[in-house]
């Protein structure tokens, strides 16, 4: 829900806040605990959003002054710059794109002081509403502004400035939203749908609509109910007697069936309600669906709250592929730390399935001030704009739960996002840097994982709004993410937790770090120094199960072969003839070049030391020594010194494939052959089970 457009539709109104009525994000109480196993009987099954969808939606950057060339501009942009290709498909209009009347009607409809539309009794007289009576009597199609959407010609056929978005969204392999809301007005004073279910679903499939943000406003005076509660604005007539929930499954309804007589897929649909939309108890219909819907009954009711209202997240997949969770969220990123959506997102994992998200408003990773320069010609704080280590923490954030990934920056050239006020000239186009945070494709796959599984919270909550938190998730394929996050708005923090925090056992993980793409392992915690406001998100996979290496102690000189190569063998360069202190590499195996054999001696310290069976003047059993970082020499001394860690190995055995995996004391550093011509050098590497080069099997 928007009350009031950004300040380019009205410089004297603060942009993305609400109005003064009454209408202020509330924290949920205990009564409003979550069902998280509640029963699913009745779910949105039509197809859509089997991943959290992904796109653009205007308000952010555009609010009511959007246009259609400002929209083909984006579209353009998006498909150009690898966005689509990223998986961000589909461009939303959202609230401003209407007539302030329907076709049926020459002239605005009246409203009250409120805002309200205004409704009537049977005689034609005007009514408050706020006892669930009252008439809209509206009637006809909503009506694309002209002005900004205007009509055109298209293989001879006339489109509207709704339609044509449509259809070129389409041509360049997108998908076209549109704004509508379950009340008799949007949140900018246009006409809603409420009562006009079918006739706006209908138009919308006609036009060629895919995604419909279904948001809801209900304007009108403070009701005060017969035993003197304030239940503040919830709205009028039907906005009363008719649950949220019922009017979004209306809608949903309606749009189905006008898909289906067109035989086109089914609509994704995204609702977006307010934590303060409670409903009137008394109010409600008796027959209305939400109080028979086994998920709300479940999910409990508090005292004073009529069912099917807030928080969707109780039932959000019951009747849409998407809900809002929480309010209206501004350019700071403490909308989506713990204190924010984030805390309310962890409530609801039940919600969270194939065709069914938990919404946490569109990003604002990458948003500059259309108002000004921000600093200099706008010093309002609530402008300022994320940094890009606050771009990755938004979207790793959203990534984890498993939320859609809807951007509301400017998408357009520098060119097309030019702005000139009073001998001041700026663009709002996204850096670079910012559309690269947008098109991490590691970060896109997380969020898009089809196991459908959100994060949730490591350890207790955090105790003040700048302690750390770690979010864990399980994937698919059996890897694990782990997020850090930073909440200190000013300083570094150093936040870990051991793996038997995060519930994860084993030898290890290998990990990657899904920002800088680094991998290295974790075997003990995973921890990091993150920056202010950032966050270091790592991907980790189980090392493989291991065992001792049964070689180690045998007595005997074996061959050993690394893992694509062929079948050559680990061998002292230049052969037992070469000087003391050779390199190591690969070579054709031969069964009787000492050379090429190795023996494996146990340590008092449980370490390993690792002998080749050379025996001439300038090779007497050397020993197999390390480097001193990743890339470096694998090589061979004569000399033996106990207390060197660099001439100790840990050696391990995978219990399914046999192979061995040699790892030098000192650095960690697998012992590996990256290639497999012969005589190709033997290095350390950081230790990757997927390295085919650092799984050694024995050759005798």
């Amino acid at each position: 829900m928007r009350r009031t457009a950004p300040r380019f539709v009205s410089r004297t109104l603060l942009a993305l806040a609400l109005a003064a009525s009454g209408l202020g994000t509330l924290a949920l109480g205990p009564s409003a605990a979550p069902a998280t196993a509640a029963p699913t009987t009745g779910t949105v099954e039509n197809g859509q959003a089997l991943t959290p969808p992904m796109g653009w939606n205007s308000w952010n950057i555009f609010g009511t002054a959007v246009t259609q060339e400002q929209v083909l501009q984006t579209i353009d942009f998006m498909a150009a710059r690898g966005l689509v290709a990223a998986g961000y498909d589909t461009v939303t209009v959202d609230d401003g794109w209407s007539l302030g009347h329907r076709d049926g009607q020459s002239a605005d409809f009246a409203k009250t002081a409120e805002g309200a539309m205004q409704l009537y009794d049977p005689n034609g007289n005007p009514v408050s509403g706020t006892d669930g009576t009252g008439r809209d009597i509206t009637s006809g199609h909503l009506v694309p502004d002209p002005s900004r959407f205007p009509s055109h010609t298209v293989d001879g056929r006339t489109l509207n400035g709704i339609e044509y978005l449509a259809w070129y969204a389409h041509s360049k392999g997108m998908r076209f939203g549109l704004y509508a809301t379950t009340t008799y007005t949007t949140c900018q004073g246009r006409p809603g749908s409420l009562g006009h279910e079918s006739t706006d679903a209908a138009d919308f499939v006609a036009w060629g609509v895919d995604y419909v943000k279904y948001d809801d406003c209900p304007y009108g005076p403070q009701i005060v109910g017969p035993d003197g509660h304030n239940y503040y604005t919830q709205g009028i007539g039907r906005e009363l007697t008719r649950s949220l929930y019922a009017r979004a499954q209306d809608f949903r309804r309606a749009l189905d069936a006008a898909t289906d007589a067109r035989n086109r897929p089914r609509v994704t649909l995204s609702v977006s309600a307010q934590p303060v939309h409670t409903g009137v108890p008394y109010l409600l219909a008796a027959d209305d669906p939400a109080r028979t819907d086994p998920v709300v009954i479940a999910a409990g009711t508090p005292a004073r709250e009529a069912p099917g209202y807030a928080p969707t997240g109780k039932w959000c997949g019951q009747v849409a592929n998407l809900c809002r969770i929480g309010g209206d969220r501004g350019p700071d990123l403490d909308g989506v730390l713990y204190n924010g959506q984030l805390r309310t997102a962890l409530e609801y994992p039940g919600n969270v399935r194939p065709g069914s998200w938990n919404d946490l408003d569109m990003m604002f990773a990458g948003w500059l001030s259309p108002y000004g320069v921000y600093g200099t010609t706008d010093t309002c704080l609530c402008h300022k704009p994320m940094t890009d280590d606050e771009a990755r923490s938004e979207m790793s954030i959203l990534a984890m739960l498993a939320a859609p990934l809807i951007a509301g920056a400017d998408l357009r050239t520098a060119a097309d996002s030019r702005h000139n006020d009073h001998g001041v000239s700026w663009t709002t186009g996204i850096s670079d840097s910012a559309l690269a945070v947008y098109k991490n494709t590691d970060v896109i796959a997380l969020d898009q994982d089809r196991l459908a599984k959100p994060a949730t919270l490591v350890g207790a909550p955090p105790d003040n709004p700048t302690a750390p938190v770690v979010l864990k998730r399980q994937l698919a394929d059996g890897d694990t993410a782990v997020l850090l996050v930073n909440q200190d708005p000013s300083d570094w923090r150093y936040v870990s937790k051991t793996l038997a925090e995060l519930g994860l056992g084993g030898p290890g993980y290998t990990v990657k770090d899904l920002w800088s793409g680094a991998t290295g392992t974790f075997t003990n915690a995973v921890g990091s120094w993150v920056p202010a406001h950032g966050v270091a998100l790592y991907r980790l996979k189980p090392l493989p199960v291991t065992v001792p290496a049964a070689v180690v102690g045998d007595g005997r000189y074996h061959g050993i072969s690394a893992g694509g190569t062929g079948g050559q063998a680990l061998e002292v360069r230049g052969m037992c003839a070469a000087p003391d202190g050779s390199t190591t590499d690969i070579n054709t195996w031969w069964d009787w070049h000492t050379s090429e054999q190795w023996t494996f001696t146990p340590n008092p310290d449980g370490t390993v030391r690792i002998t080749d069976n050379c025996n001439t003047p300038t090779q007497v059993h050397g020993t197999l020594t390390g480097g001193n970082g990743t890339g470096s020499a694998a090589w061979v001394l004569n000399r033996w010194d106990p207390a060197s860690p660099h001439q100790k190995w840990r050696v391990v055995q995978n219990t399914t494939t046999g192979a061995l995996t040699i790892t030098n004391v000192a650095t960690g550093l697998a012992l590996e052959a990256p290639q497999s011509a012969p005589t190709s050098a033997v290095v350390l590497n950081p230790p990757n089970p997927a390295a085919p080069g650092q799984a050694w099997t024995l050759l005798n």
